[in-house]
């Protein structure tokens, strides 16, 4: 499934490391996953009632590292409104698992900002009116060089 199906894009303030440029820099917006009646649209409700990531392995690491986020770098433990399942306490996590979690998701968060950013710079460089599903596909290029261990995609030459 394309991103853009289960993607949504709300305004970015100037300044943003996230704020990706389209229509030839008029309009800068974020990128954040589609929410569904129940939250997250890859949210499973199981027949026990409980709910877990219908993506397991896949999961983007901030979505791995629950019930964790991370505050100015430092672990904490994230607030869930909607789960009365129980009370987490940062003691109730594996440290080791979630020290090498925490790096991966500071990893993936200056990737992204890197991709971002050198989007941007060619989004306003183009004489297109590049949209949404054009960075979503320079995105999933991105994605695929990394993993190649190649260069960035406007990098590679043919």
């Amino acid at each position: 499934m394309e991103p853009w199906h289960f993607t949504q894009t709300a305004p970015a303030v100037a300044g943003d490391p996230t704020g990706i440029v389209l229509d030839k820099g008029r309009r800068r917006v974020f990128l954040k996953l589609a929410n569904a009646m129940h939250g997250c649209v890859f949210s499973v409700r199981t027949p026990s009632g409980a709910t877990c990531c219908g993506l397991g392995d896949v999961a983007p690491a901030s979505c791995r590292i629950f019930p964790a986020a991370t505050k100015d770098g430092a672990p904490e433990v994230r607030p869930e409104p909607e789960c009365d399942c129980r009370e987490w306490k940062l003691e109730d996590l594996d440290q080791e698992a979630l020290t090498e979690a925490l790096r991966t998701w500071s990893a993936d968060r200056d990737h992204w900002f890197e991709v971002v950013a050198r989007w941007n710079a060619l989004a306003t460089e183009s004489d297109e009116e590049l949209g949404i599903e054009d960075f979503q596909r320079y995105l999933l290029e991105a994605q695929y060089a990394r993993e190649a261990g190649a260069g960035w995609p406007e990098e590679v030459t043919v």
